[in-house]
């Protein structure tokens, strides 16, 4: 069993984080994702992959394109899975808190060994409590053992109270990623 975790900061009881391997939790995070959409959340990632159709379209049936991806990382053994989903429940509800979407880098052609954040979403019940920092804080040490030396991630164009939240974290934008439609 994972740790609890309290921020001495934090307001709500003690969190239980672990990367997920449990299929039968698919429904609460495709759930908790769902709840949690904008469309200034869409980032280059939702766009090249099968999540928007265009910037700020979700696509009509994203729940179940997104189960099929967590359903996909949950079927691998965590210890030698490139895809990884860190949950976060409340000790006191066991109500599920907060979810990450965690990539590593198999190719490990890069100077540094590294992971990207996909998604990083916590209820909005608990939002401004202190479970995104700790969840992130979560993730960066979990990944120090597996080799990994940077944490790469990005955020939707528009998502600014995310943009300072991990710069908050220490982490520094590298790039503007643009789009350009080349439709008929």
């Amino acid at each position: 069993m994972a740790p609890m975790l309290k921020d001495p900061r934090q307001t709500k009881a003690p969190l239980r984080i672990e990367w997920c391997s449990d299929p039968a939790r698919e429904r609460a995070i495709v759930e908790l994702f769902m709840k949690q959409l904008s469309p200034r959340y869409i980032s280059h990632s939702e766009l090249q992959e099968q999540r928007a159709v265009a910037i700020g379209e979700w696509r009509p049936d994203l729940a179940e394109v997104l189960g099929a991806q967590v359903r996909h990382a949950l079927a691998q053994p965590v210890a030698a899975s490139s895809s990884l989903i860190a949950t976060a429940y409340a000790e006191d509800s066991g109500a599920l808190a907060a979810v990450a979407f965690v990539s590593i880098d198999e190719a490990r052609l890069a100077s540094r060994p590294f992971a990207t954040l996909d998604d990083l979403v916590v209820d909005a019940s608990r939002q401004g409590s202190g479970v995104g920092r700790l969840m992130f804080d979560w993730i960066c040490a979990e990944l120090k053992p597996r080799g990994i030396r940077r944490l790469f991630l990005e955020s939707g164009i528009g998502n600014e109270d995310a943009h300072r939240f991990f710069e908050a974290r220490g982490c520094t934008p590298v790039s503007i990623t643009m789009l350009k439609e080349l439709e008929a």
